[in-house]
């Protein structure tokens, strides 16, 4: 979403951001370039009097398009601060397709709130299905924008930038280096990474593994590090801003994430951009970016014996592995670009105000 809002010409499209919770670093990163707005709006989690507070704020804005994002209580607040505000237009957009353990996104009262949206937009034809055929949402009121990056940022990076990072976590001039992006939560499977790690070590001592992100599974996550004694061959990055240089000392891009919870991820897209060959697991709308042996390689999901198989695979081929990357990138360029998703957002915005 900050590429959008970013990117949507100022000259066109007047823009506020309201948080209810902390802004975040994206949400920082926002208003540091002067988009004007409001955080944590709402003091706690049973602070209902959020409602008036931001109905009060989108009478004073005047909005034509309240815009949420499908997280925590946006849907139920936003809703009910559109409405009493008497806002035209209302678009909700949702980036999962169930929650770990769970096979819908949206409580009973966030659909009973959908009903009253305008727009619903989906990152994929898979994603479209799910939210029409698991959750509910009429056809009619489903839009599909593909999530955007910004390609050349993942191409073009500072090679001495790279090379600094390499010296400074500790890789040596001959290591081979998998890397995983993603936060540390259950429903992304880092297990699986470190149970493929202690399969491959043993031949591979060269072969390092860069799990970059931060969460709740990160104590546990290393402390399963220690129990496989792979403290030599596993790092825990937390998070990091220089995803790009990260991924251009990598060889190879893991996410094994479990069935149902991922969308369209953006780690895979910038890998993909990025010239690193991408093993996923084959769950959500990751088989409509990666065609498996052809940009990239699927495997089932949460499955350390295929994941490791795909890495050894990719390692002993570089032919193989080069061929996957140059078709990769020509999909990210085709059809991922961040001009090519906010070209589709105007379109959208264009059509409910017409």
């Amino acid at each position: 979403m900050v590429e959008l809002i970013s990117r949507l010409p100022k000259e066109t499209y007047e823009k506020r951001l309201y948080f209810l919770r902390r802004a975040g670093i994206l949400g920082e990163e926002l208003f540091s370039v002067g988009i004007e707005g409001d955080r944590e709006l709402q003091r706690n989690r049973f602070d209902v009097s959020v409602i008036s507070r931001l109905a009060r704020r989108f009478k004073e804005f005047q909005p034509d398009i309240v815009f949420c994002l499908d997280h925590r209580n946006a849907i139920v607040f936003g809703g009910l601060a559109t409405m009493a505000a008497r806002i035209p237009r209302w678009i909700v957009a949702s980036h999962s397709t169930g929650r770990f353990g769970r096979r819908r996104s949206f409580t009973l009262l966030e659909r009973i709130f959908l009903r009253r949206i305008d727009r619903l937009v989906a990152l994929s034809g898979a994603h479209a299905d799910y939210c029409r055929d698991v959750e509910g949402i009429a056809a009619r009121k489903l839009a599909v924008i593909e999530n955007g990056i910004d390609v050349g940022r993942y191409q073009m990076v500072d090679g001495a930038a790279v090379g600094q990072i390499r010296k400074d976590i500790g890789l040596l001039p001959g290591d081979k280096v998998v890397s995983m992006v993603a936060a540390l939560r259950p429903e992304k499977a880092h297990e699986s990474v470190l149970e493929a790690a202690r399969r491959l070590v043993a031949a591979h001592d060269d072969l390092k593994f860069l799990i970059v992100g931060d969460g709740p599974r990160r104590e546990p996550l290393e402390e399963l590090r220690t129990d496989l004694r792979l403290e030599r061959n596993v790092r825990f990055l937390g998070q990091r801003r220089d995803v790009a240089e990260l991924l251009h000392l990598s060889d190879i891009l893991v996410l094994p994430s479990h069935a149902v919870v991922e969308t369209l991820p953006l780690a895979v897209l910038e890998a993909m951009a990025a010239g690193v060959p991408v093993v996923a697991s084959a769950v959500g709308s990751i088989p409509e970016l990666i065609e498996d042996g052809i940009s990239g390689k699927l495997i089932p999901p949460a499955d350390p014996e295929s994941l490791a198989g795909a890495i050894e695979e990719l390692l002993s081929n570089e032919a193989a592995a080069a061929r996957i990357v140059e078709r990769a990138r020509s999909v990210v360029e085709e059809k991922y670009s961040v001009q090519t998703m906010v070209a589709k957002y105007e379109e959208l915005f264009e059509s409910l105000l017409t």
